[in-house]
């Protein structure tokens, strides 16, 4: 058991609160979700690694008539969302299952802070299940934390390889990130990059599907 999962058994109904403030000090989740609802109309989004429900939660406030799934591998998808019931599913289930049921994909798919937990080997075929789940005309949005030398990256470092136990741990530099989707995008065109307050080290990059 992580150092995390015992924390929530000791924090109970105060998980919740405690979650969202120590997450705030690495990333602004309703910062990220207005950016990505500047785009083009969204109606159904696929967020591929929802842990606790957090990011669903806020896109689903910014793009309020949109369908919102969120799935994960990990115990209880969602288990934190607090937003609205309506057109808002969790699941439990690989996302390269969804390929075969959802053949048209989604208007936006959203892999944030998912590639550092997966191993160097296998991040690009869940890049490759990203894309195959992105619609016509729709937009793969990729957000993880890059390796700095800073204080910052330390922390988030000792966060997930101690508090959640995460493993392997490893964080892309922006240029290997960059060469990544390019590769693991066929025919796609990058149409935003950005950093997420309040780190620069949260660089976000928005490929659109011809």
């Amino acid at each position: 058991m992580s150092l995390g999962q015992i924390l929530r058994r000791i924090l109970g109904p105060l998980t919740d609160p405690v979650a969202r403030f120590y997450r705030s000090y690495y990333i602004d989740l309703g910062s990220f979700a207005t950016t990505l609802a500047r785009g083009p109309g969204v109606e159904t989004i696929l967020e591929i690694g929802c842990g606790d429900g957090h990011l669903c939660e806020a896109l689903a406030r910014e793009m309020s008539s949109a369908t919102v799934l969120g799935v994960d591998i990990a115990d209880s998808p969602g288990a934190l969302y607090g937003g609205r019931s309506d057109g808002v599913e969790f699941r439990q289930v690989p996302a390269e299952e969804l390929i075969a049921e959802v053949p048209e994909g989604f208007d936006l798919v959203v892999l944030s802070d998912v590639l550092h937990h997966v191993p160097v080997g296998e991040r690009g075929g869940l890049l490759d299940t990203a894309w195959a789940l992105t619609s016509e005309g729709g937009r793969l949005a990729v957000k993880d934390w890059v390796s700095t030398r800073n204080l910052a990256t330390g922390l988030a470092y000792l966060s997930d390889r101690f508090i959640t136990g995460d493993r392997p741990l490893f964080f892309e530099s922006r240029e290997a990130l960059v060469d990544l989707l390019a590769v693991h995008t066929p025919g796609g065109t990058v149409v935003g990059e950005g950093s997420v307050p309040p780190h620069r080290n949260n660089l976000y990059l928005t490929t659109a599907r011809p």
